[in-house]
């Protein structure tokens, strides 16, 4: 790649992505030389190889507490190789580079630069002042901001994509190193994971068994069926998947990833893997540590393969294969997940080997043409033709009666005809698969197709199109589709779960008072665009996505002419629901007139 040169005076840079060389994964710099990256002891809030939209999480996110301009530290010795600005993804972002040890450390969502690099924090302004705003990535001359091992050398913030933290990488030449390897950096928690559940398939059980799991002390957890059941011996033979639904809390209390996880055998280890390193190639490859279908960020629910999974989408993996022991045999079982402490968390059960008993009730659930599916009644299918699709197994579509149903559907909601459940056995898909319901008859404003995702236990947007007798849908995951009428209107509520300020008075804008006003919906979802208005005058507000919420900076400078001021927002849903208007009155007493000197008066 030939390189753009960009100078301002005196200076010149060349826009690039550093090309390193390497011998090893992790570099073998003493644990020592590593350091924390903020003055506090944060706790994590976002871990290494969590799933993501469309790729794995390559860090470790750290709280910040709903603020903005903490100071961040140097992990280590060495000088800033790159700085760069974008208005999604990373944000305002530099790198710190050591060369003993050619690893780097890359900080993002930043506020700005400074500290004691005061100079590089001009070189921001400068660039914005200069160049294109929409943002800028600089590779600097080696050694030009250098510094040591715990100074200062930005602040925190939100640039890019997220409310307040920060987000740390560290990188070798081969790919991403779990921040929370080194010593100084992981949480030293003593609570183990947390065991959701296991999803056990097998080439000749009739339907997979997802089976819940309850602590019955301290990292242990016994398994049990959908009917409460005990679940602690089952007869299986020829080859089975298992995959462990669990997270790991740390010390944020966040849903987070967890370090590790082991399959045991009679005792004896047949898998294991550790989060402590990702190659470049492997961050987009989720398919090969999570069942996509299952797994999500929102909630954090994490389905990780008990098995080595090919890189290879379309081929499947397996945990064991039952046939390679003798008939009757009685196999001793265990799946543990683990955390960057050593904390364990494990559940056992028995394999008798032999031919599981057939279910006599089984009935046929779908129709199948090559990969396309349908419901038996014809109401609900779903092509997977231009879907990447891994295993020689089917996707089943029943119609579940709605006593069955193992979810409540939320009040104000009612159902409008039939429940139908989406599941696989030996096969996933990745990409949108396209679904269709046809109702027979052309549905209302206020019905709409609703998805629950039985994984995370939670109804989730499928963006439905509306059609003249029915639905078209997107489908990325298992659960269960039905179309619900929206009667209730959305809601406006104080945001009072985060700081009265969200930046520290070293980078507060003292001209502008912020205001924040949450925005939900419990059916179709609110607009965000709302109807806003100040003292009875339409006034601007910004939607804040992160926060699902609407931001209104109010000049302080009205603090002179108006002791109070009165702001109502009304907000409408999909549905056509209107909210009553929620009343806020702002008293401006207490704005401190000596910070306004600067600020331009309100007219």
């Amino acid at each position: 790649m030939r390189p753009t040169k960009f100078c301002i005076p005196f200076l010149c840079f060349f826009l690039l992505t550093p090309i390193l060389i390497a011998d090893s994964k992790i570099p073998e710099i003493p644990h020592s030389e590593v350091g924390f990256p903020l003055p506090y002891f944060s706790p994590v809030s976002g871990t290494f190889a969590e799933i993501r939209n469309h790729n794995l999480h390559l860090g470790s996110d750290f709280k910040s507490y709903g603020l903005n301009g903490h100071n961040i530290l140097a992990t280590f010795d060495g000088y800033v190789e790159e700085i760069s600005y974008s208005k999604t993804g990373y944000g305002l972002s530099l790198n710190l580079y050591n060369p003993k040890y050619k690893i780097k450390s890359k900080y993002a969502h930043l506020h700005s630069f400074g500290g004691t690099l005061y100079e590089l924090e001009l070189l921001r302004r400068a660039l914005f002042l200069m160049g294109d705003p929409s943002g800028f990535q600089l590779k600097l001359p080696p050694g030009m901001f250098s510094t040591k091992k715990g100074n200062a050398i930005g602040k925190t913030g939100e640039t890019g994509s997220g409310p307040p933290h920060l987000h740390l990488e560290f990188r070798s030449e081969k790919g991403n190193i779990n921040p929370l390897y080194f010593s100084e950096i992981h949480q030293k928690d003593t609570t183990p994971p947390t065991i959701n559940s296991m999803f056990l398939e097998g080439d000749d059980l009739e339907k997979p068994l997802l089976l819940q799991a309850k602590e019955i002390g301290k990292g242990k957890f016994e398994l049990t069926t959908e009917a409460g059941e005990k679940f602690s011996q089952i007869q299986l033979t020829g080859k089975i998947r298992i995959r462990l639904s669990g997270y790991d809390k740390i010390r944020s209390r966040n849903k987070n990833n967890v370090y590790g996880m082991d399959l045991y055998v009679n005792g004896k280890s047949v898998f294991t893997r550790n989060f402590d390193f990702l190659s470049y190639e492997d961050k987009s490859q989720k398919h090969q540590f999570y069942d996509i279908n299952r797994s999500s960020l929102s909630p954090p629910v994490y389905f990780y393969h008990m098995y080595d999974q090919p890189k290879l989408f379309r081929e499947e993996g397996y945990s064991l294969d039952l046939k390679q022991f003798p008939k009757k045999d009685k196999l001793q079982i265990q799946a543990s997940l683990r955390d960057a402490t050593g904390n364990i968390s494990s559940v056992t059960f028995e394999i008798i080997h032999d031919e599981p008993k057939k279910d006599q009730t089984t009935k046929q659930i779908a129709k199948k043409t090559g990969n396309k599916y349908k419901s038996i009644d014809g109401v609900i299918s779903i092509d997977l033709t231009k879907s990447e699709t891994s295993g020689e197994g089917s996707l089943f579509i029943t119609e579940i009666p709605e006593k069955e149903i193992p979810f409540k559907i939320p009040k104000g909601l009612p159902l409008k005809g039939k429940i139908y459940q989406v599941e696989t056995k030996r096969m996933s898909w990745r990409g949108e698969g396209q679904g269709e319901m046809i109702l027979g008859y052309s549905p209302s404003l206020k019905d709409s197709l609703y998805f629950y995702d039985s994984s995370i236990g939670k109804f989730q947007g499928i963006q439905p199109k509306r059609k003249t007798n029915g639905f078209s849908f997107k489908l990325t995951k298992v659960g269960y589709l039905m179309v619900l009428s929206d009667e209730t209107p959305p809601t406006v509520f104080p945001m009072t779960s985060i700081a009265r300020y969200i930046e520290l008075p070293e980078v507060r804008n003292h001209c502008m008072e912020e205001k924040y006003y949450g925005l939900s919906d419990t059916g179709s979802g609110f607009k965000t665009n709302v109807e806003l208005l100040l003292d009875g005058q339409i006034y601007p507000y910004e939607y804040d996505p992160d926060r699902s919420a609407i931001r209104v900076l109010i000049p302080k400078s009205l603090q002179k002419e108006r002791p109070y001021l009165l702001l109502e927002v009304k907000a409408s849903d999909f549905a056509g629901n209107s909210s009553e208007p929620f009343v806020d009155l702002i008293s401006t007493n207490g704005w401190r007139e000596d910070l306004q000197a600067s600020c331009p008066v309100m007219e």
